[in-house]
C-alpha cells in the first residue's frame, strides 16, 4: 500500500452544506477504490496568494489516505471534472503518516541521532601543542615605543 496526501482548494461561493457534501464524496472515491482514509484536514477558507480562475479566496482541504495507485488517480479524474474544484496537488509519501503526539517525539528523537552522525562524519582536529617556552615569547615580543606625545 503506497501513502498521499492530496490537497485541494474548493471554490468559495459554495455553501457550508454543499463544502461538507462535496468533501465527504471525495473521501467516499477513496473508501470505494481499496483505498484507506487516514486523516481529513479542513483549513477552511483562505485568501489566495493570486487568483485562480477569478477567485481570490478558496476552501482548503487536505486528504491523508492510503491505497493503490488507481485510487488516486480516480481521485484526480473526479477532480477534473468537477468545477467547483479549482485547483488540487497529489503527492506519494514514502511513509505511512503518523499524527499528533507520535509527530513531535518521533523529531525530539531524530535531532539528536542526527547530532551524532554529524559527529562522527568529521575528521578529529588538529590539536596544536601549546608548549611555548618563555624565552621564545620574550624573545619574538617587539621593545615598546614610547608614544609620541611622552618625553621620557
Amino acid at each position: 500500500m503506497r501513502y498521499y496526501e492530496t490537497a485541494f482548494l474548493i471554490t468559495p461561493d459554495l455553501s457550508e452544506e454543499d463544502t461538507e457534501k462535496l468533501i465527504s464524496q471525495m473521501g467516499e472515491i477513496v473508501k470505494k477504490n481499496k483505498g484507506r482514509m487516514i486523516d481529513v484536514d479542513k483549513w477552511g477558507k483562505r485568501k489566495l496568494a493570486y487568483p485562480i480562475k477569478k477567485h481570490d479566496s478558496a476552501f482548503y482541504v487536505f486528504f491523508y489516505y492510503g491505497g493503490i495507485p488507481e485510487t488516486y488517480a480516480e481521485l484526480e479524474r473526479q477532480f477534473k471534472q468537477k468545477e467547483t474544484i479549482i485547483r488540487y496537488l497529489t503527492l506519494r509519501k514514502e511513509e505511512e503518516f503518523s499524527l499528533g503526539e507520535e509527530t513531535k517525539k518521533k523529531t525530539k528523537k531524530e535531532k539528536p541521532e542526527k547530532a551524532e552522525k554529524q559527529e562522527a562524519e568529521k575528521p578529529p582536529e588538529k590539536k596544536e601543542s601549546k608548549s611555548v617556552s618563555k624565552e621564545k615569547t620574550e624573545k619574538d615580543k617587539a621593545p615598546e615605543e614610547p608614544e609620541k606625545g611622552d618625553k621620557s
